[in-house]
């Protein structure tokens, strides 16, 4: 009797629970990138693509895009706002405030320099340039995202800061960094080689920049949309990742990293990339 008595109850909870969960009709969706690349003939944005693709697999729900940097869209979550961040780093501090779920896996941010002041960096016997040295080195101009992550590994080999690093704070998640490298107000930036092959597509010509990798930080960097910590952010993260849990969800993801990432970046990371969309065609377990 105390077990039936027992599992009554646990009915009666799991029932209360479910009808308790808050309806998810509207989602904000707060997009940093706003990068178009060629694919053929045409260009394409990469987040555009998985903004419709799940607008179209949402059923019931309004998507609602809107550009914002890193430090508007961590304060509107942080808040508790019915927003989600389209594609974050997903970082232990944030795990605090907000749920996520993989969308894709990035090779590593790299640095980008100056093609003339490449080498004044300090470089490893690979090639691979020390973070840490440059960031001491005053002669050399470094600009970074304020409020942005760029990976564990990274953020804390620039959380020490240096003498000539810069944090600016820009309208999406700073794609106009790079610009600044160009009309030479800076000396190097750290960024991931998609927005490489953005600017490539826009521009005439080879690219006055070199990109280099980065010491200490060659793994790959996995990030996904993140939604706030509270039951509305719960349900919303889990009706995401159920429509992304797919073998269609997880080929349009896939699409859409291809035609982001330069050929060469494609093959190094090719294995960890194959194992991360297989994971990526199923709902994430335990949401």
């Amino acid at each position: 009797m105390r077990g039936r008595l027992c599992g009554i109850a646990a009915l009666l909870l799991a029932g209360s629970a479910h009808a308790a969960e808050p309806v998810v009709d509207r989602i904000l969706w707060l997009n940093g990138d706003t990068l178009a690349v060629r694919d053929g003939d045409k260009l394409v944005r990469p987040s555009q693509m998985i903004s419709i693709w799940l607008q179209t697999h949402l059923q019931g729900v309004e998507l609602r895009p809107i550009v914002a940097n890193a430090e508007r869209a961590w304060t509107l979550v942080r808040r508790g706002e019915n927003a989600c961040i389209a594609n974050a780093v997903r970082l232990p501090e944030r795990e605090r405030i907000a749920y996520f779920s993989a969308i894709w896996l990035m090779p590593p941010p790299q640095l980008i320099v100056r093609r003339e002041r490449r080498d004044a960096l300090p470089l490893d016997a690979r090639g691979a340039v020390d973070l840490q040295a440059l960031l001491a080195d005053a002669s050399l101009r470094g600009v970074v995202v304020h409020a942005r992550s760029y990976g564990a590994t990274l953020d804390a080999q620039l959380a020490s800061g240096g003498p000539a690093l810069r944090r600016v704070t820009g309208g999406d998640f700073g794609s106009n960094l790079v610009s600044m490298l160009l009309q030479d107000r800076a000396d190097y930036t750290v960024e991931y080689p998609n927005l490489l092959v953005a600017l490539a597509s826009q521009r005439e010509g080879e690219l006055p920049l070199a990109v280099l990798p980065v010491k200490g930080a060659t793994d790959p960097v996995p990030s996904g949309a993140a939604c706030p910590r509270t039951p509305w952010g719960h349900a919303a993260i889990r009706l995401i990742d159920q429509a992304l849990g797919t073998p269609e969800g997880a080929a349009m993801l896939r699409e859409a990293l291809r035609i982001s990432l330069p050929a060469d970046t494609q093959r190094a990371y090719r294995d960890a990339i194959d194992a991360y969309f297989q994971r990526r065609a199923r709902p994430t377990p335990g949401l």
